[in-house]
């Protein structure tokens, strides 16, 4: 008996060091690691500020991950938080803000710097991570996560980069993802800020997977037993837990209007988007209209300079590749915190937490874009971004979420050698993605509405792309 107490003992601790939560090594509480068999949790457990970044949490991330990739007994890396409202609502410009106003420039270019490493870290990762998102995912949240191979979204999440609204520009690598959303979709949501919800995520091409929230704690605990660093068994894992949607069609909020974003947002100024709008808010389609008028409503809420900006940047950022796009957004960044719209646009809207901002200038026609455009993207700058990866793709290397726009038009147009047959009809279609996504969750939904808005039928009842 008193031999087998020792053997106990160190079972108990064996599998004390198996499952645990604990404060990181920085002594920083607002990132806590669960270590389970060969899963690794991040839990952001900053609630009180929905999980606002702040630098010693971008450090903590950092250094985790960097100590994870080496570690043989870690073989996926799962990102989540422990507030029932945010995974992460963005990070803390106001304390940034407040430390360039106080002199200490060098802090806050350094949170930037810092964040934006981070962003690429996740981005160019050597291992599988899961970002397993919650309510609101926003902003600096967004960045945590959107690189990351596998994005898990349920009822609660809600998405948006709302950087105009403070006087800022959609950054963490937004001028990489968002131009290579479906259509116009991502520069409409950096423009506008508007909000996407739940399935949302998964249709946009945000989430690669949709799991009710009920499940999450479950699919965390298959993930840490999986013993795995293949891509493709992580996400038949995570196929096991998703849900399918009660409706038949796409559950999309955007679904009735794509054509009107895409009509709308394919200038090049954002002078010509606003006529288009309101040229728009005069279609005799109810649904168009209204959403014209609304977003006419929201683009006047903005910073004038930060609508500019936003365009041009992501217009340029469809050509970069991912460092550089990181790299630009310093660039940008470095000079806008200097900005009067950038403090007064968080002044108002979170610290005084108001709608008022006073906007300089305060009209689109009152800015000379030549100007602005040398100002911001052809300054020289001394930020520089050491990225801790070599990795500078111009398109993400894993695709797990449903099949892009890009994607069937490619099989459409014949272009898609795996495809076969030049002339296709709906059905040909559909069935070839469903057999090439092994019948994921929503792929017959996403491809059979892509070609309700963009194909036609030719002769034969084969489907034709709209150019």
């Amino acid at each position: 008996m008193d031999d087998a107490k020792p053997t106990m003992l160190s079972r108990l601790d064996g599998i004390r060091r198996m499952i645990q939560t604990e404060q990181n090594t920085e002594g920083n509480r607002q990132v806590l690691t669960v270590s389970n068999k060969t899963g690794r949790t991040l839990v952001l457990n900053r609630p009180e500020a929905l999980n606002s970044l702040t630098l010693p949490m971008v450090q903590s991330i950092e250094t985790q991950l960097q100590r994870w990739g080496k570690s043989a007994l870690c073989n996926i890396v799962m990102l989540r938080s422990n507030s029932p409202k945010a995974f992460c609502a963005g990070g803390d410009v106001v304390s940034v803000v407040k430390a360039w106003k106080e002199g200490e420039t060098a802090k806050a270019i350094k949170f930037f710097k810092d964040e934006y490493r981070m962003n690429h870290h996740i981005a160019s990762y050597n291992k599988p991570i899961v970002a397993m998102l919650n309510g609101y995912t926003m902003g600096g949240g967004v960045g945590l996560s959107i690189h990351a191979p596998f994005r898990v979204a349920n009822e609660t999440t809600v998405f948006a980069m709302p950087e105009t609204k403070i006087g800022l520009f959609p950054d963490v690598g937004a001028s990489f993802f968002l131009p290579r959303m479906d259509g116009q979709t991502g520069v409409y949501l950096g423009m506008t800020g508007e909000r996407l919800k739940g399935r949302d995520l998964l249709y946009a091409g945000i989430a690669t997977h949709y799991v009710p929230s009920e499940r999450y704690q479950m699919l965390e605990q298959r993930l840490q037993g999986l013993g795995t660093c293949d891509y493709d068994v992580v996400n038949q894992a995570i196929e096991e837990f998703v849900a399918q949607s009660e409706d038949e069609g796409i559950d999309y909020s955007l679904a009735g209007i794509r054509d009107a974003i895409d009509w709308c947002f394919q200038y090049n100024t954002v002078e010509e988007i606003v006529a288009a709008l309101e040229q728009e808010s005069l279609s005799n389609s109810e649904m168009h209209a209204e959403w014209a008028k609304k977003t006419l409503g929201q683009l006047s809420k903005m910073s004038p300079s930060s609508l500019k900006l936003t365009l041009e940047l992501l217009r340029n950022g469809q050509k970069l590749n991912i460092k550089q796009a990181l790299q630009l957004e310093l660039r940008l960044m470095e000079k806008r915190l200097e900005s009067h719209d950038m403090q007064e646009g968080i002044e108002a809207l979170l610290v005084r937490k108001t709608d008022d901002a006073k906007w300089q200038p305060s009209t689109l026609e009152e800015i000379d874009m030549e100007a602005l455009s040398a100002e911001y993207f052809d300054h020289p700058s001394n930020a520089i971004i050491e990225f801790t990866h070599r990795a500078a793709f111009t398109e993400y290397p894993h695709k797990f979420g449903l099949p892009t726009e890009n994607d069937i038009g490619e099989v459409v147009r014949g272009n898609n050698p795996q495809a076969g047959a030049f002339r296709m009809s709906r059905d040909d279609v559909t069935q070839f993605f469903e057999k090439l996504y092994a019948d994921k969750i929503g792929v017959r939904q996403k491809v059979l509405w892509t070609l309700n808005i963009k194909t036609k039928l030719g002769d034969g009842n084969y489907v034709e792309w709209i150019i």
